[in-house]
């Protein structure tokens, strides 16, 4: 028996299901060759952005040598697309004379669908395909009583805690020591457009400590300045999410030291946390379940039938943080800087896009995985169905943000939107968050004037809901 590792979004050694089965399976001494399937093709499809990309291939060449150290050999093979995984992965085995293979399950439709391809291709070869749930705490496997899936994040929110307190948070397995760094092959020129993410550090090492360092030292404010963007308190732990270069299990099990009837017990700061996590894994549930989410579909379908804003230029004007509305403008111009957006000032301007602009939410949705480090096709659908009333649990359609009263509460003192909007930086508090009418008395054309009447927009939006 001769075992191998296929590593996707989940490019860690530690509390990785897969890498601990391999490596329990391997046969001497002899290092267990791994493979990652570089698909610049589908990263086109999938709308990647050039900076996510970037940190891929900076963690991918870190990885390869911290896995060597722990008996693991990493080739790095480039293949177009996933119509091409089943032979690729097919020669590695049989270049490696591999009779099974181990991966971590992924659960949007263009990945199961890979998956049983290449099952079904190396079966018919004897190669043996093992396949984990290592992405997530909870595999998409609980029920409601009636044995359906969760349509509903709260009550899936308790049945998730539920599940981790009777199964428990699995301990951490040690990893084997022997050095392979003399059988590596290089890792090739990366096949796509890279934007600097240098900004974000790589390595398995590198990001525990800065999940240790803000459980230890942030996480019990989470609840209270979560909502505030210039407080900058959020873990900025989600491009490794999204990579797998982190696994919740080692957020868990260092919350679990927090109180001894974890998942419950937990101070406010840490038990909202926690919840954010249950709500990455409620949207992988919901991937594994909906296929139709995967096809651009809402999960409302009655609301595939609203007639969208098509205005191309208006659209634009959103993208460039050029709408008038000052929190909106700030966070758009934070993604264009750095590749992420602020949590909440992402509800507020997807909020904007939808039913200010009425531009269809898939416009938006592509748009923020072009730009996002941690572009994560479940969350990011998932986050703006949610802005636009279209999906599970989402909020009633008549519940529509007012931009201005966003900003007065989410940035009261507008320092977050000088950070980002020069233009403003000498506007005074009192006009910040509408700086329509303190511009014009001082003749001042350098920002610009709100581009809709939200008021207006906002009953526009609602009567063509209603239509539905």
């Amino acid at each position: 028996m001769s075992s191998a590792i296929w590593f996707r979004n989940d490019l860690r050694l530690h509390d990785n299901p897969a890498v601990t089965a391999a490596l329990q399976q391997q046969q001497g001494s002899k290092a267990i060759p791994a493979l990652y399937l570089a698909s610049p093709g589908q990263w086109q499809a999938h709308h990647w952005a050039a900076i996510k990309i970037d940190l891929l291939w900076r963690h991918l060449a870190q990885f390869q040598r911290d896995a060597a150290q722990h008996q693991v050999a990493l080739e790095v093979i480039i293949v177009d697309d996933w119509q091409q995984a089943a032979k690729a992965c097919l020669s590695f085995c049989q270049r490696h004379q591999i009779t099974d293979l181990y991966f971590n399950a992924e659960y949007p439709v263009h990945e199961q669908r890979r998956d049983r391809a290449v099952r079904v291709w190396l079966a018919e070869h004897q190669v043996t395909c093992h396949q984990f749930d290592g992405q997530l705490l909870v595999a998409p496997v609980i029920k409601t009583q009636s044995g359906g899936y969760y349509q509903k994040f709260t009550p899936f929110n308790r049945a998730w805690r539920a599940h981790l307190a009777a199964a428990g948070i699995p301990a951490a397995t040690p990893l084997p020591q022997q050095d392979v760094t003399q059988q590596l092959v290089s890792i090739p020129p990366c096949p796509a457009s890279r934007r600097d993410s240098s900004a974000w550090p790589v390595g398995e090492a590198a990001v525990q400590q800065r999940l240790a360092a803000y459980i230890s030292d942030q996480v019990n404010n989470y609840a209270a300045e979560r909502d505030r963007p210039s407080c900058d308190s959020t873990s900025r732990l989600s491009p490794y999410w999204e990579l797998g270069i982190l696994g919740p299990q080692a957020a868990v099990r260092l919350l679990q030291q927090l109180s001894p009837e974890f998942p419950y017990g937990l101070e406010q700061g840490a038990d909202v946390w926690l919840t954010e996590l249950a709500w990455r894994e409620f949207y992988q549930h919901l991937m594994a379940h909906i296929p139709r989410l995967s096809y651009g579909k809402a999960f409302q379908q009655h609301t595939d039938n609203f007639p969208w804003n098509e205005n191309t230029d208006e659209f634009l004007r959103w993208c460039k943080g050029r709408t008038g509305f000052p929190i909106v403008d700030a966070g758009m111009r934070q993604l264009a800087a750095e590749g992420w957006m602020h949590n909440r000032v992402r509800m507020i301007v997807a909020n904007f896009l939808v039913k200010d602009l009425h531009i269809d939410w898939r416009w938006g949705e592509q748009f923020f995985m072009q730009q996002l480090i941690d572009g994560s096709f479940p969350a990011n659908n998932g986050g703006w169905q949610w802005s636009a009333s279209t999906g599970t649990d989402a909020v009633p359609y008549f519940r529509v943000f007012n931009p201005t009263s966003q900003s007065l509460k989410v940035d009261p003192d507008g320092r977050y939107i000088r950070t980002w909007i020069k233009e403003l930086a000498d506007c005074p508090t009192a006009h910040i968050h509408a700086p329509g009418a303190w511009l014009q008395a001082h003749n001042r054309s350098d920002y610009p004037q709100p581009m809709v009447d939200h008021s207006r927009a906002r009953e526009r939006f609602l009567a063509a809901f209603k239509q539905l």
